[in-house]
């Protein structure tokens, strides 16, 4: 892993999962303001084979501080965070059982409500990026393997409906990899595609999925242009979906077939329910030769911010896994969208790939950590220079805007 990551190789694989546990109230070093903005910061800490996550509340992203775990929300296991900003509440999703709990802020303190299981729906776990928050009172949960969406409650905490995709887009086989939501007023997106199930590769194509959220109608519609789409960015109402991290290891391993292409981006325009059929994107010519992109996030002021392979020194000879993939050799850019011109790379030294990052408004940050992650620090790169925000024993897991 060398010395001190960009990134967290742990991150792009973790599986998590049981929850529980009482709050406890944050202050002093982790101040809880009862107005303004608020972030829950998800971290753990993992001896010998056993995980204590810990979900901080911190009033700011501004300056630099070192979290507090003495005052934050313990919880065992391998929990996924769902949250969104303006709901009022978040959520936490167990991973030894497919139940979800309701949390809540009240007086700074971090307080479980009811739960809800997804059990009797077949689900057998809960994914990462799983929840799309339409409202207080609506909700959506997809299953990957099952290609289903569950609509529910999650003010009642109670589910309302099911929708399901044609069972052919399950393939055996292969993992079913459904992207990161992305929503706007009135629908809400994700793609579809298919992945080795060693994760050194991607099939071909993608099918889009549209869920208008006033009905509930699920819709979808097949491309074939790009495959592996996994993370999305926003510029006013046009929407991005971008391919990832699996497909440019098929591309560099086994180079354009079966299992990867070079990286490619689609969108869909104001209006539209569709990719827009005359729009394909890629990074590759900005990044030019023996360099392989992948784009994490676009900030609002809409720069791209990728992770970039320098194939010199990231493992590319046949036969390469997706963990010595993952291992070195990975910086991070940023380019303009608009333009897709003049790529420059952020300060530090080259390490592991990380997807995490947390956008607002134009502030990006990243995760820094230790070879044994044994202590990480969110970054902001934004800047000329990386600037610490906050650090923390142990490793990110998440952060969420949840006021």
């Amino acid at each position: 892993m060398g010395s001190v990551g960009w990134g967290l190789l742990a991150c792009a694989a973790l599986v998590l999962g049981a929850c529980g546990g009482d709050g406890v109230k944050p202050e002093e070093e982790n101040p809880v303001p009862q107005e303004g903005e608020l972030y829950l910061v998800h971290s753990a800490v993992e001896t010998n084979g056993s995980r204590t996550n810990y979900f901080t509340l911190v009033d700011s992203l501004e300056g630099t501080r070192t979290l507090d775990y003495a005052k934050s929300l313990e919880l065992p296991g391998r929990p996924r965070l769902y949250a969104a900003k303006g709901v009022g509440f978040f959520a936490i999703g167990a991973g030894e059982a497919p139940t979800i709990t309701r949390y809540e802020v009240r007086d700074g303190t971090l307080v479980a409500g009811q739960s809800l299981s997804f059990q009797n729906l077949g689900v057998k776990r809960m994914g990462a990026q799983a929840v799309h928050f339409v409202s207080e009172t609506k909700a959506y949960y997809k299953d990957d393997a099952q290609g289903l969406v569950i609509v529910w409650n999650p003010a009642e905490m109670a589910i309302e409906k099911t929708l399901r995709l044609p069972a052919e887009f399950i393939r055996q086989g292969y993992v079913t990899a459904l992207s990161q939501w992305m929503g706007r007023d009135g629908e809400a997106f994700f793609a579809l595609g298919w992945s080795t199930s060693t994760y050194d590769g991607s099939l071909p194509g993608s099918v889009l999925v549209r869920v208008d959220t006033a009905t509930d109608e699920l819709t979808w519609t097949r491309d074939e242009r790009c495959r592996d789409l996994q993370k999305v960015g926003r510029q006013g109402d046009s929407l991005y979906f971008f391919s990832g991290v699996v497909n440019g290891l098929g591309y560099a391993v086994k180079g354009a077939g079966e299992f990867g292409q070079q990286d490619c981006f689609l969108r869909i325009s104001p209006g539209q329910k569709t990719f827009d059929a005359d729009f394909v994107g890629s990074v590759a010519p900005a990044l030019g030769a023996g360099k392989v992109g992948v784009v994490i996030a676009l900030s609002e002021d809409g720069t791209a911010w990728m992770q970039v392979a320098d194939t010199s020194v990231t493992p590319t000879a046949p036969g390469t896994t997706y963990a010595e993939w993952y291992s070195k050799g990975w910086g991070w850019y940023r380019m303009p969208l608009a333009t897709l011109k003049e790529p420059v790379r952020a300060p530090g030294e080259l390490g592991a790939y990380s997807g995490f990052t947390f956008v607002a408004g134009s502030q990006l940050l990243i995760t820094q950590s230790a070879a044994d992650y044994s202590t990480s620090s969110l970054v902001d790169l934004s800047g000329g220079t990386a600037q610490p925000r906050l650090t923390f024993p142990g490793f990110a897991l998440d952060i969420a805007r949840i006021r």
